[in-house]
Order: C-alpha cells, then structure tokens, then sequence
C-alpha cells in the first residue's frame, strides 16, 4: 500500500470520526461569535406587575410568594429582604424580584439558560471537566492531521503544487495580517 492511499483511509475515517464534534464547535463558535448582539447562554425573562401601593416594609414570606403568583412567569422563592432604597428584593430560582410598595411595581428578572446553546457553549469552552479537555485535545490532534493529510492527497495543478499552495497560504495570511492590523 503505498503512503498516499494510505494517506487517504485515515484522511477519511479520521474525517468522519470528527464530523460531529466539529459540527458542535461550529454552531458554539457562532454563537459566541455574536456574543455583542445576544446572550449565547442565558436568555432575560423580564416581567412587571402592578400592585396597591403601600407603606409597608415587613413582610412576611407567605405575603412575599403572594406578591410572586401575580407575576405569570411561575417563579420558586427562596428569600428576601428590605434594601436600604426601600425596596423588596426577593430572590427566586434562577432570577430576582424586585418589589417597591410605595410605587406598586414588582419587576421579575430570570435567567433562563438557552436549551441547546448553554450545553454547547460549555463545551466548546472547555468548562465540563478534564475528560473533555482531553477529548478537545485529541480532535485537535485528529483535525491537523485531517488538515496536513489534505494537503497531499491531490496532484496536479489542484495539489499542493499547484492551486492548493496558494490557497494554504493565503489561508495562513488571513489570521496573521487580522493578529498584526488587531494586535500590533
């Protein structure tokens, strides 16, 4: 067998074995990519309700939870206090209330960790552990090798003699003239 079909078995199985988790980093990278335009992990649900206005100051954690079945976002107390503003705040899973008597407002803030997103996010960042860490680390070593094998699987005017220099380099350009224009 010789070495560029050799070459090329383990350019497609190798291909194939990283496919998805490429896939993942790709949507992820996206995703983070916007970061300035969308919260990528969380999303804000934010309500607010009216209530009588009142002078009131203490009270209790059944009068607290009755002040939360108004909003109709279910939310889960877990406690609260009087700040020194006068207002309420009452912390509920995942969010906060924050209830001012004297002017009847109550303004729920929660947030909600994206279905997919928020999983996906911490994969590609690396924050689910060693294991992934080292799984990361070898689809490292598997995509390089993918990207270096590809280079010599063609001849010709295609391969990387030909076309496919040019392109490998103008590849490497690009990162490097964005690193001096950004970082100099």
């Amino acid at each position: 067998m010789n070495i560029r079909k050799s070459l090329r078995a383990l350019h497609r199985d190798f291909g194939y074995l990283v496919v998805g988790i490429t896939v993942i980093y790709t949507i992820s990278g996206i995703a983070m990519n916007h970061r300035s335009d969308w919260n990528p992990h969380y999303s804000v649900v934010s309500e607010e309700v009216n209530l009588p206005v009142s002078d009131r100051m203490d009270y209790s954690e059944d009068e607290i939870g009755a002040v939360l079945k108004k909003f109709s976002y279910p939310s889960v107390y877990k406690k609260h206090f009087v700040t020194k503003d006068e207002e309420i705040k009452v912390f509920v899973e995942e969010g906060t209330v924050v209830y001012n008597p004297r002017r009847g407002k109550a303004v729920l803030e929660v947030l909600k960790k994206r279905p997919v997103f928020f999983h996906i996010n911490k994969i590609h960042l690396a924050k689910t552990g060693d294991l992934w860490i080292w799984i990361s680390d070898v689809m490292a070593v598997f995509l390089l090798f993918v990207a270096i094998s590809g280079l010599f699987l063609l001849k010709g005017k295609y391969g990387i003699k030909g076309r496919g220099l040019w392109l490998t380099a103008l590849g490497v350009v690009i990162p490097l003239a964005i690193m001096l224009f950004y970082f100099s």
